[in-house]
C-alpha cells in the first residue's frame, strides 16, 4: 500500500508509526545517558519492518549505542547481495562487531552480545530476553503490519543498485520509538541508503513529550554530562529535535521528518 507524502498521507503514516510504538509498550524510548560506545562502529544489516530487527534497535536505544545501518529490504541488492556473501544467507538482522570479531545472525544472540559487551551489568534484562507465548507473537506481527502497509520492499531496486552506496554515509539522529524517526528510517530502508544511526535516547522523565511539548514545562535541561547534552551542544547548536539528518555528500543538515523524506526521494529516489 503506497501512501503519498502529501499532508493527509503524512498524517496517516504518522498515525500508523505511532501505533507501532504504542503496541511495543514504549520500548525504544529510554536509554542510558552514558553509553559504552565501542571504538569501531557496530554494523547492522536489517530492514525496518522486520520484527527481529526492531528488537535489536530497541536494545540499541536502551544502551544508547550508535551503529551503521545497512538497509536490506526485500527485492533490494545494494546491501542484500553482500549480506548473503557475509552471512551465508539472506537473513536479517545480522550484526558485525569488529571490536570483538563476532558476526551474529540470531536476534536474541545479538541482543545478548550487546548487553554482555556494552552494558555496565553485562547481563540481558528480562524484558529484552526472547519473548515467549502467543501474545508476544501477536504483538510482533501487529507492530510489523503497520510498517508493511507502507512497504517493506525496495522502491526502485534497479535504480538503487545502479546508484550504489553514497560516497559518504548519511547521519540520522533520533531514537527507535519516535514515529517521526521511524518514517525517515523506512524511507532510507526502501531506498537502500546506508547511514549511521545516532541513538539519542530519552534519559530522564523531563525528556518525555510529543510534538515539541515536554513534561517539563520550564526551560529544558538535559542531564549534565549525558549524551543528549553533548549532541545538543556539539551537533545541533543548542537545539534538540528529532529526526535530524546530516548528508555530508551534499553538505545538507535538516530537521522535520516530512522535509527529510522529500529530500531523500529527490536525491536518492
Amino acid at each position: 500500500m503506497i501512501i503519498l507524502n502529501n499532508a493527509l498521507g503524512f498524517r496517516l503514516k504518522t498515525l500508523q508509526a505511532t501505533t507501532s510504538t504504542l503496541l511495543r509498550g514504549g520500548r525504544g524510548n529510554m536509554g542510558t545517558p552514558t553509553p559504552m560506545q565501542p571504538e569501531k562502529s557496530l554494523i547492522l544489516y536489517e530492514h525496518e519492518a522486520c520484527p527481529y530487527s526492531r528488537r535489536i534497535r530497541e536494545a540499541m536505544t536502551h544502551l544508547n549505542l550508535d551503529y551503521e545501518s545497512r538497509p536490506s529490504p526485500h527485492k533490494g541488492h545494494v546491501y542484500r547481495d553482500e549480506l548473503k556473501e557475509l552471512a551465508g544467507k539472506v537473513q536479517v538482522p545480522f550484526l558485525i562487531d569488529e571490536n570483538t570479531g563476532d558476526k551474529i545472525l540470531d536476534s536474541q544472540a545479538i541482543i545478548d552480545h550487546l548487553f554482555t559487551n556494552y552494558s555496565k551489568k553485562a547481563t540481558t534484562p528480562e524484558k529484552y530476553q526472547k519473548p515467549n507465548g502467543d501474545n508476544a507473537t501477536l504483538i510482533n506481527k501487529a507492530t510489523s503490519a503497520a510498517s508493511m502497509m507502507r512497504g517493506i520492499k525496495s522502491d526502485y531496486p534497479k535504480k538503487n543498485k545502479a546508484r550504489g552506496k553514497p560516497d559518504k554515509p548519511l547521519h540520522l539522529y533520533g531514537f527507535e520509538a519516535s514515529p517521526f524517526c521511524r518514517l525517515v528510517r523506512e524511507k532510507l530502508c526502501v531506498l537502500e541508503v546506508g547511514y549511521i544511526n545516532h541513538n539519542v535516547a530519552r534519559e530522564q522523565i523531563e525528556d518525555i513529550g510529543a510534538f515539541g511539548i515536554r513534561l517539563n514545562l520550564g526551560q529544558y535541561k538535559p542531564i549534565k554530562g549525558g549524551k543528549r547534552e553533548r549532541i545538543m551542544n556539539e551537533v545541533m547548536d543548542g537545539k534538540l529535535q528529532f529526526p535530524y539528518l546530516i548528508d555530508p555528500n551534499t553538505d545538507t543538515k535538516m530537521f522535520e521528518s516530512r522535509d527529510i523524506i522529500n529530500y531523500l526521494d529527490k536525491n536518492y529516489g
